[in-house]
């Protein structure tokens, strides 16, 4: 009868208080020695709290079940300290316990998003020696472990020897092709798809639509998207915001709109990339009101949120409106700049012609600029016909950082002329004359 009640109580427990009381109903019922009764009050107390649950653990009076061990490295993996995973998987082995088919995958994943590259391949070599090597759910996070780490031939190497494949296998593969930027071998592996009668879901859809959006092929975007109305595959919020973002790349801003406008369920990667497809196509002005709505909406935007309405601003010559976001960003919501975020705030400044404000960005970062910084800085420089600073080489920066660019001996050849240093300017065509690095003139590409 008190296991039934207990049973109860693990399902109205919401606090740790509640836990602490439970589990002194455990001890004083001797259930803490019941296997299954212990396992069940670490599943259901790992999700309220992990520390005190990995308390309870390791004071056990028994040895905890594997279950109870997987349920534990499975908590870690989804919390902030998911390498503690790995260690409880070290502890497990070192008394002898052997890891089962539920096991492998969860450490195997969290090899994968911290890219422990040697530690995932001997996790992988355990498997095989352990009998996993078939298991279904072992080589789907495999595939998915060597995707993460940018290993595309290991992962295809696992997908071809995969005595079995579902529609996670098939989806896996295609998103590793596409993470690694192999869009044309992701839509290659659909024929492969359609000759083994696996019909797509809204997963490889999703990865479908990302490699036409990596190759701009528009053409095949609409067939992708003509299969899914036709077939009655539910939109999930992922699925319409990589179809909004197909099209926004691929410069069909008007339809993207359409979707945006249609979504019921939008998540703040479908309000970024709609501002940054706005920013993106000469609706600067759209761009930054639409940024106000999603504030006003309780999303709280983050770095590639301000990176969006930063280019916008920079577009469209909003120069105060950029510097006020810019300061919003670090002072309101805590956001370090990254160099995309410099780089935003030089290009906006370099195009106003407010070169002295640029030049100060460069100096005041914390990081060096890198060659994209410099570049745009010294060709607002060329294009307002002046140069603010005078007690450092900019062009020496920007030939140090990248010596073998053609367009940088160029740009840097500009700033010499512009600085009235003729002499260095004839040297510097010389020394790509004697590099023989070129200039390759400026394309398009247009479908």
């Amino acid at each position: 009868m008190i296991s039934h009640q207990i049973e109860a109580l693990f399902q109205r427990s919401k606090t740790t208080i509640h836990l602490l009381q439970l589990h002194s109903l455990i001890i004083k019922t001797a259930l803490h020695h019941d296997e299954y009764r212990f396992s069940q009050f670490i599943s259901f107390s790992s999700s309220i709290s992990l520390q005190f649950t990995r308390t309870i653990f390791h004071n056990s009076p028994i040895i905890p079940s594997i279950f109870a061990w997987n349920t534990m490295m499975r908590a870690y993996s989804v919390s902030s300290s998911e390498v503690e995973s790995l260690k409880l998987f070290n502890q497990f082995r070192e008394i002898g316990l052997k890891p089962d088919k539920f096991t492998f995958p969860v450490v195997l994943k969290v090899c994968g998003h911290c890219l422990m590259i040697g530690t995932g391949g001997s996790l992988h070599s355990m498997a095989v020696k352990s009998g996993f090597g078939s298991d279904l759910h072992v080589n789907n996070t495999l595939l998915r472990m060597y995707a993460g780490f940018g290993a595309i031939s290991f992962a295809r190497l696992v997908f071809d020897e995969m005595l079995e494949r579902d529609i996670v296998s098939w989806s896996s593969m295609m998103a590793a092709y596409v993470h690694c930027n192999l869009p044309s071998d992701a839509l290659l592996l659909l024929q492969y798809m359609k000759v083994a009668n696996e019909k797509p879901n809204y997963v490889t859809l999703v990865s479908l639509l990302g490699a036409c959006t990596r190759i701009l092929n528009i053409r095949l975007g609409k067939c992708i998207h003509s299969h899914i109305v036709t077939s009655g595959i539910e939109l999930h919020v992922e699925l319409e915001t990589a179809l909004l973002d197909m099209y926004a790349k691929c410069g069909h801003i008007q339809q993207a709109f359409r979707i945006f406008n249609s979504m019921g369920d939008k998540n703040l990667q479908t309000w970024t990339i709609m501002i940054s497809g706005l920013a993106d196509h000469g609706h600067g002005e759209e761009a930054v009101s639409l940024f106000a709505r999603m504030e006003e909406s309780g999303f709280r935007p983050d770095s590639l949120s301000f990176s969006a309405i930063l280019c916008a601003c920079s577009h469209i010559g909003l120069v105060d409106a950029g510097r006020e976001y810019f300061e919003k960003m670090v002072s309101i919501y805590n956001i370090r700049p990254t160099m995309e975020h410099y780089g935003c705030m030089v290009d906006m400044f370099g195009r106003a012609g407010e070169l002295e404000e640029a030049y100060d960005i460069i100096r005041s970062m914390p990081i060096g600029p890198n060659s994209v910084i410099l570049r745009s800085f010294i060709s607002a420089c060329k294009h307002h016909g002046r140069i603010p600073c005078t007690e450092e080489n900019i062009r020496d920066i920007l030939l140090k950082i990248e010596p073998d660019l053609g367009s940088n001996y160029v740009l840097a050849s500009s700033l010499s002329y512009l600085s009235g240093y003729c002499s260095d300017a004839n040297s510097l065509r010389s020394v790509m004359k004697a590099k023989g690095i070129k200039k390759f003139p400026g394309s398009s590409w247009v479908q």
